[in-house]
């Protein structure tokens, strides 16, 4: 049976991809109606046998013992077979099939046409016993009509045959009666095949609606499914490449580094090469920049970006993200103006490395795209909540057809652009999400070879902080000052004694030469068993730097077994961090998990590296595992 799927209430896409015509719809649908045509069988059969049996007892008298009696034999005969074709029904592997409505049909018109003898032998001059008989078949009917609607054909199979001879035998009275009472029941049929006939459709057609929605709810169930397993093995191919690309990338910025401190600056071939170098620290540090932005923005699209909250000293972040970028303008014949219309210090609560992850977004964009002119620079305080920070450039400016998509992920202004000053276009993208994460927002008015104008507004609530310590975070230890720093670094690591387990040679040797430089005694093993061997036996190393990715035993599970063996023997836990180029959120909840303290992400600078030991070197208070600062 054809009918409109359009006039159901179904998405656009999904009228497209299903049509009435679709064999397995077509087919769920049939075996639907078959089932609800059988549903009824067994009542109908018992209550037939019965009226049939009670109608022949009453009219017995009027038509003869014998013709009742071989009528009532006969409705009771097909009452069992209908319920016997039941019983082979239900017990079928195959209800689908059309063999099951063709059978049905010929039930129903033997059926109709068994109790259609009863009007036949009605005796039309009795009026009293024709009522009766013909109220027994109207009944009948209106049972049949009932329990059949789903489909038209066995309905007028089996009412049929019941209303028509009736009706026929009255109009043989020839009087009003018998015309008024033929003429009724033939209008009754007519009405009630109708009425059948709308049933069939409108059950058909919410049969449709029944099965297109289960199969539209089940294939977003598996496209959901499907969905979570490609996010899965995306987060895992992101978790690998950064893996993969971090631990080279170390090794060649932490080389190029260490050649860079210990060229010279004279004028000469190595003050040539010095450049080169810096050249070479500079290109990596790109890439870094576009591994960082890749991950950033696999966090942002899965929902998993976290921003944190301490206190932290905000003109210090600004003037540490500043005094980097300025050297950029410098180069560029640039003037990197500040205006901070802010107390110093002032101590707000935020995510400093967010904050100033944006803020060298936003004035590094502004430095790239500006040629000629400066870069202005201006923070003020909107109220004791919110800090309102406006980067101002005299660069090329933004049309205003491609204003409204430059937070848009991927999109630069043309081609030119990603030519000439390269770049993923994920900046933006990235940096608006994350001030939206911190509950603030970024917007910008640009006029095309003018410049443009960057605010952004984040809520940093002004706190008091009494005193600065080395319980403080990466931040704010970072903000006490490069000189103070260095003092207390160097006070705090006299004397110690760090364990590394790193397998890769060339990494190897950039964390032992940065470490010589901190001031601090090393020791190197290659892999867990050998770090395990080395904490066993009971040397006194003030802190253990853990590559997670090692042979014969990995970091995870050498911190997970060192944790099980200071627990059994009662001895202080010896601070762990993890030194591995696994950068995701979910890498540093597992190292923590395991039982490590910290975690550093490679490339790491030297400074980053103070920062760790100076949490956790002696001379500072030791946290408990899977505590980081």
């Amino acid at each position: 049976m054809r009918f409109n799927c359009h006039a159901l209430m179904l998405p656009d896409p999904d009228r497209a991809r299903i049509s009435p015509d679709d064999p397995e719809l077509n087919r769920l649908i049939r075996a639907e109606r078959i089932r609800m045509l059988f549903a009824a069988t067994l009542p109908v059969a018992v209550f037939s046998a019965l009226f049939a049996l009670a109608l022949s007892v009453v009219v017995a008298p009027q038509i003869g013992r014998d013709k009742a009696m071989i009528w009532a034999g006969l409705s009771i005969l097909i009452a069992v077979l209908r319920v016997i074709h039941l019983s082979t029904y239900v017990g079928s592997r195959n209800r689908a099939s059309a063999y099951w409505l063709k059978s049905l049909n010929v039930a129903c018109g033997v059926h109709g046409l068994i109790w259609g003898l009863a009007g036949v032998f009605m005796p039309v001059q009795d009026l009293i016993t024709t009522v009766v008989v013909v109220a027994t078949l109207v009944g009948a009917c209106c049972v049949c009509a009932f329990t059949l609607q789903a489909d038209i054909k066995p309905n007028a199979l089996m009412n049929v045959p019941i209303l028509l001879p009736a009706a026929l035998t009255l109009l043989t009275r020839q009087d009003a009666y018998g015309t008024f009472g033929g003429v009724g029941l033939l209008a009754l049929l007519a009405l009630m095949m109708f009425e059948s006939r709308r049933s069939e459709r409108r059950i058909t057609e919410l049969l449709w609606l029944r099965f297109t929605t289960d199969r539209i709810a089940r294939e977003r169930a598996e496209a959901l499914k499907l969905a979570q397993r490609h996010s899965a093995v995306k987060d895992q191919f992101l978790a690998t490449m950064s893996h993969e690309m971090r631990t080279p990338l170390h090794g060649i910025l932490g080389l190029a580094r260490l050649v860079h401190n210990r060229l010279p600056t004279k004028p000469g071939v190595l003050a040539d090469s010095r450049q080169q170098v810096e050249l070479i620290e500079r290109t990596g540090e790109h890439l870094l920049g576009i591994i960082n932005d890749v991950l950033d923005f696999s966090r942002i699209e899965a929902g998993k970006l976290q921003v944190s909250t301490s206190a932290f000293e905000l003109q210090g972040v600004i003037h540490d993200v500043l005094s980097v970028l300025k050297i950029t303008a410098t180069e560029k014949g640039l003037k990197l103006r500040t205006t901070l219309e802010i107390p110093a210090p002032c101590w707000v609560k935020g995510d400093a490395a967010r904050l100033r992850q944006v803020l060298h977004n936003l004035v590094g964009n502004a430095i790239k795209f500006t040629d000629a002119g400066e870069v202005r620079v201006r923070v003020s305080r909107q109220d004791e909540r919110l800090v309102v920070f406006q980067i101002e450039d005299t660069g090329v400016g933004i049309s205003p057809q491609h204003l409204p998509l430059i937070f848009e992920a991927f999109h630069q202004v043309d081609g030119s652009f990603g030519r000439k000053h390269k770049g993923t276009g994920l900046g933006l993208t990235i940096s608006r999400e994350i001030a939206r994460a911190m509950g603030g927002d970024i917007v910008c008015i640009s006029t095309l070879d003018k410049g443009s104008t960057f605010t952004m507004t984040v809520p940093l609530t002004a706190t008091q902080v009494e005193k600065v310590d080395l319980d403080l975070t990466d931040q704010q230890a970072a903000e006490i000052g490069p000189q103070e720093a260095e003092a207390i670094t160097m006070e705090a690591n006299k004397g110690g004694h760090v364990l590394l387990a790193e397998d890769n040679p060339v990494n190897a040797i950039v964390a032992e030469a940065t470490l010589a430089n901190l001031g601090v005694q090393v020791t190197r093993v290659e892999n867990g068993l050998e770090a395990l061997a080395e904490l066993e036996r009971d040397h006194p190393y003030d802190v253990v730097l853990m590559d997670c990715q090692m042979p014969e035993l990995d970091g995870i599970e050498a911190t997970r077994r060192l944790r099980s063996w200071e627990h059994d023997r009662g001895k202080p836990p010896v601070p762990v961090v993890a030194l591995t180029a696994n950068a995701m959120n979910s890498d540093r909840e597992r190292c923590l998990a395991a039982g490590m303290n910290d975690h550093l992400a490679k490339p790491f600078r030297q400074d980053e590296l103070r920062t760790v030991l100076l949490r956790h070197l002696r001379g500072t208070q030791r946290q408990q595992p899977g505590v980081t600062a």
